[in-house]
């Protein structure tokens, strides 16, 4: 019989090191391709997401499907959520309250979904997130910066968040900065009239305005968005010192703009949430240069998860982001946050969806759009970007604001 051969002392650790310069491992085999096993190995978390896709939605939605896409994209490739995997159920409700409402009813119901992003548009999200909150199941809006979305609503809404910066903040903010500054004398607000959103906004600038102590406000109201040169032309025959326009068309906001100009007037523009669509500020072209919103996402954020975000995106879709998109990704982030410190059975949907709930209450994150945390009636607080249009399609910062509770 041989005799084992014994390996000297000293000997090993010069083995080892030859083994690792040569790009081996000294326990080369099996072993080394074994990763430890994660708590929900095996296990899927499956969030769903209403988007307008089509539609006059068109303008953001595709966007916000790519910034969710990328989030759940970069978090299965790290491993997921505790080694459970990250699925997304995207649905489009074709821009129309009606069918976001049926569709968050059967994502909730046929998809056990964890939570829901979404809808894209407020008006919408008026119509289905009764329907989520009467099922008992979280939903993040992602885009709906209207009024009644969180906080004080007609019905509980116990069960949503949001991540979009509401008028009811920005808006102040932006006409806030600018009177300040600029001490106007007067001001017109133009909207649509057979838009919901556009009249709830026109409705929270014209108190800005006032509140911010500008003698004369007025407020003008376009009853054809096709027909647009006879209404501005009634708002600015009076002369206004600043023209502010309040619509949730992209396209529509745009072609105010360009109508605004073309009638001569060269003072401030400042506007809603639409503004800070590339499409505005596409259609706008050089009659857009200046125009001023407050965002809940700035471009040239130079922190290092926005520029990591940003230089993603890039990579993966070959454009740059823009806020909706920007909003949809840290939208995904924050529920994987929530789920990650949430102790989920993964057979009792029900309290699974109560035990999330109460976790993305208390989420913190350093995120794209800034610091960020719920406030207590599940608000955004968060850093207040002032933008302005450059002419080119892109964006400015005019100013930085604080978060309200800082």
């Amino acid at each position: 019989m041989l005799r084992p051969q014994r390996i000297r002392r000293g000997l090993l650790p010069a083995i080892v090191a030859l083994l690792l310069v040569a790009g081996a491992s000294p326990m080369a085999g099996a072993a080394t391709a074994r990763t430890p096993r994660q708590p929900w190995d095996d296990k899927v978390i499956t969030f769903g997401a209403v988007f307008s896709t089509t539609g006059a939605g068109v303008a953001y939605g595709p966007q916000q499907v790519k910034g969710a896409q990328l989030a759940v994209r970069q978090i299965n490739a790290a491993g997921g959520i505790k080694g459970a995997t990250v699925h997304l159920v995207i649905d489009n409700d074709d821009s129309q309250p009606a069918e976001s409402a049926a569709v968050m009813g059967s994502l909730i119901a046929s998809q056990n979904v964890l939570a829901v992003l979404g809808p894209t548009f407020s008006n919408s999200a008026a119509a289905a997130d009764p329907v989520a909150d009467n099922l008992s199941t979280t939903v993040l809006a992602v885009s709906n910066t209207g009024p009644g979305i969180v906080g004080s609503c007609s019905y509980p809404c116990s069960w949503i968040f949001r991540d979009s910066l509401g008028d009811a903040a920005s808006v102040p903010a932006n006409v806030g900065y600018y009177v300040k500054h600029s001490h106007p004398q007067s001001a017109v607000v133009i909207y649509p009239a057979a838009d919901p959103f556009g009249v709830s906004t026109a409705q929270i600038t014209t108190k800005a305005f006032t509140a911010s102590g500008v003698d004369h406000v007025s407020s003008v109201a376009v009853p054809d968005p096709t027909a647009l040169s006879g209404p501005v032309q009634s708002a600015l025959v009076s002369h206004p010192t600043v023209v502010a326009i309040t619509a949730s068309s992209a396209t529509v906001a745009g072609a105010l703009i360009k109508e605004v100009r073309s009638q001569g007037f060269r003072g401030q523009i400042l506007g809603g949430n639409a503004f800070n669509s590339p499409t505005t500020a596409a259609t706008a072209g050089i009659s857009g240069k200046g125009a001023r919103s407050g965002a809940a996402w700035y471009l040239g954020n130079g922190s290092a998860v926005n520029r990591a975000f940003v230089a993603a995106y890039e990579k993966r879709y070959g454009t740059t982001p823009d806020q909706f998109a920007a909003l949809a990704y840290t939208g995904v982030q924050l529920l994987a946050r929530a789920a990650r410190s949430t102790q989920l059975q993964f057979s009792a949907t029900a309290d699974d969806r109560l035990a999330f709930k109460n976790a993305l209450a208390v989420v913190r994150m350093n995120t794209p759009l800034g610091q960020f945390h719920f406030t207590a009636d599940h608000d955004v607080d968060q850093p207040i970007w002032i933008v302005s249009m450059n002419g080119r399609g892109g964006y400015g910062l005019v100013r930085q604001l604080p978060a309200p509770s800082g």
